[in-house]
């Protein structure tokens, strides 16, 4: 956040407001001193009144997150397949999420949100561009709604299961059709 400040302009800067929503086990030690870190983190930097933590949103919540907010930041690196970043398409935000493991295969770059490398500098420029530009916010989340509804919907996925039932289908039927061939050559 601290660079993202450094490269906008004051006006902007003052309506950026970061919402770091997830899961949040108090017993679990991992979770706790990284939520420590990062309170710590905003803190140091003085941005306390621009980052929200959300400890365990409820679904309503996240909901409602997911309905007004600009974009979706996604920061797990090699993370497996992630249905958080499907969520934000469903609702026609873009993504901003790290170019490895599960985003790279439901986020197209510059077309439905933006696959960064893990740094700073990199989140931060995508960041910009949202931040630059609504009708480009606009843009990028109407192609991530029509790529979750064309590879990703429920209906997608039928159809694709369709797809491969009837392909499967079909070789078994030629399989056995050149089986009985066989058979009949041997006969004679």
């Amino acid at each position: 956040m601290n660079y993202l400040k450094s490269i906008l302009h004051e006006s902007d800067w003052e309506r950026v407001h970061l919402i770091m929503a997830g899961g949040f086990d108090p017993i679990n030690l991992e979770n706790m001193e990284h939520f420590i870190e990062l309170t710590d983190l905003v803190t140091e930097l003085d941005i306390e009144d621009k980052v929200t933590f959300m400890k365990s949103p409820k679904d309503d919540e996240k909901v409602s997150l997911l309905y007004y907010c600009r974009a979706l930041i996604y920061t797990p690196s090699n993370e497996h397949f992630g249905i958080v970043p499907l969520e934000a398409m469903y609702y026609s935000k873009p993504v901003i999420a790290v170019n490895s493991g599960g985003p790279t295969e439901t986020i197209v770059n510059e077309v439905t949100g933006f696959l960064c490398e893990p740094n700073r500098k990199s989140f931060a420029d995508a960041m910009c561009k949202l931040i630059a530009s609504p009708d480009l916010c606009g843009r990028l989340g109407e192609s991530g709604r029509k790529r979750f509804e064309t590879k990703f919907s429920f209906e997608a996925f039928t159809n694709q299961l369709d797809g491969i039932l009837t392909r499967e289908r079909q070789l078994i039927s030629e399989a056995r059709a050149v089986d009985s061939e066989e058979k009949e050559k041997k006969r004679k």
